[in-house]
């Protein structure tokens, strides 16, 4: 099938499923037009995530389809289901928080898209010989397996100083493992045992982010590998959604045995989960009961915390008026030796307080997003164009990635690494601009000491 009929039957699937559920919307719901609009733009995203599966890794669908889902779709589902929990739900009118997150998504969207326009084809073009690239990696990728899991075995017992840089390394076992599938001689009894032991540590820690990302990327090398078929993409669309679900119902119960337990080991809170997770499926009146969906929805909703922001600034504290965004690029670019009077960035604990009055406990981990730190810093009108802005420099750095993998076409495996924080849609500007640094400095100094060190080639 030629690329413009390719591109023909996407456009048709794109307006049908989008008239479609459009319809379905307001003959059934009373969705305001604001929140009609963010409904079928979310839906855009995931069909374009859909039909992008076997074309390469678009990380910017990615990073979209998340904030979709937490700044738009969870806020939705909080404002017309009545499940609006006293503390954790929406703080301002529909209209008002709509009116600025919707077009904020979208200029996002479009912030990341159009550095990138004309540029489509190149995740096909270097995927389309990639068995051939792969040929000669296969040591390159086992010794990416091996820094990966060294990495891990030794950060519990590495100083604080080299947790983070640790915590890179040992991401690489993930891209030696999309080198080995891709490979004409794949082994994947390595594969398994990669994924394996990211399930058994999620269980033990019960922190489930990186498995989730992780499986999502990997689906993008499988579909990349194998054709698969648009019904069958939707099929595992669901079930992924039901999974996502049911996992969302156990989390925080299982989470209070995991860490309250410390003599239980990983096999026994392993047959915990499990044993959990078979009990809600087989039991809906408890997958679906109300409190549990609450919680579900609770969790979906960065809005929430978006609201807290445009409730308490300026009213309470004054626009920042780009202070943190000038610190997050000036301490994330700037070494200390060329300024050192910097100050050191703020995390989400430090913004919670400022930008919404919320003291966070010890051990609470949230973060103001990029959506709440525009409104935080300009305001409405000027939040919304700070997205648009910020969409492009996260897509310059795509677009400079793709240009380079015309001659090294293994750089798109690299892709998810790169952005592993950046796809986090609670995350503020200096943790993401800070992550996407680090990790190309790592990805560089990797590649030199492969090349240059071990004579190995990736």
């Amino acid at each position: 099938m030629s690329l413009a009929d390719q591109a023909s039957k996407k456009l048709v699937y794109q307006v049908s499923s989008l008239f479609l559920v459009g319809g379905l919307l307001l003959a059934f719901t009373s969705l305001s037009f604001l929140a009609l609009t963010g409904a079928l733009f979310s839906l855009f995203i995931l069909n374009s995530l859909l039909l992008g599966f076997g074309e390469g890794i678009p990380i910017h669908l990615v990073i979209v389809f998340m904030a979709s889902l937490q700044w738009i779709v969870g806020p939705i589902l909080s404002y017309y289901t009545g499940i609006n929990h006293p503390f954790y739900g929406m703080q301002v009118p529909e209209e008002q928080y709509m009116s600025f997150a919707v077009p904020g998504v979208i200029l996002f969207y479009l912030g990341l898209s159009l550095p990138l326009a004309g540029l489509h084809h190149l995740p096909q073009t270097a995927l389309s010989n990639m068995s051939n690239v792969l040929k000669d990696k296969v040591k390159g990728a086992y010794y990416l397996i091996g820094i990966g899991f060294f990495s891990s075995l030794i950060s519990p017992f590495a100083p604080a100083s080299l947790f983070f840089f640790l915590y890179l390394l040992s991401q690489l076992k993930f891209i030696g493992c999309f080198y080995l599938y891709l490979n004409k001689s794949r082994n994947n009894t390595i594969l398994y045992l990669v994924f394996g032991t990211l399930l058994l540590d999620a269980m033990v820690h019960a922190l489930f982010h990186d498995l989730l990302l992780w499986t999502f990327f990997f689906l993008f090398i499988y579909c990349i590998k194998n054709k698969i078929s648009l019904a069958l993409k939707i099929t595992v669309l669901l079930v992924g959604f039901f999974l996502v679900f049911v996992l969302q119902s156990v989390k925080y119960q299982y989470r209070d045995i995991a860490w309250a337990n410390t003599s239980l080991d990983a096999f026994s809170k392993s047959e915990v989960f499990f044993g959990m997770i078979e009990d809600r499926i087989f039991s809906p009146d408890v997958l679906f009961d109300a409190k549990a969906n609450e919680l579900t929805i609770t969790r979906l909703n960065q809005g929430w915390i978006i609201t807290r922001v445009m409730n308490y600034v300026p009213y309470v504290q004054p626009f920042a008026k780009g202070e943190t965004v000038r610190s997050a690029f000036s301490a994330t670019l700037l070494p200390r030796f060329l300024d050192p009077d910097k100050a050191v960035v703020a995390g989400g604990r430090e913004k919670m307080e400022r930008f919404t009055g919320i003291v966070l406990q010890e051990g609470t981990s949230m973060n103001i997003s990029l959506l709440g730190e525009g409104y935080g810093n300009y305001g409405r009108n000027g939040g919304i164009l700070f997205m648009f802005l910020i969409g492009i420099v996260f897509s310059l750095f795509l677009r400079y990635i793709l240009l380079k993998s015309i001659r090294h076409p293994t750089l798109i495996f690299w892709i998810p690494f790169l952005f592993l924080q950046v796809v986090k849609a609670e995350t503020d500007l200096a943790t993401t601009l800070n992550y996407l640094v680090k990790a190309s400095i790592v990805m560089v100094l990797v590649f030199y000491g492969f090349r240059n060190i071990l004579k190995v080639e990736i």
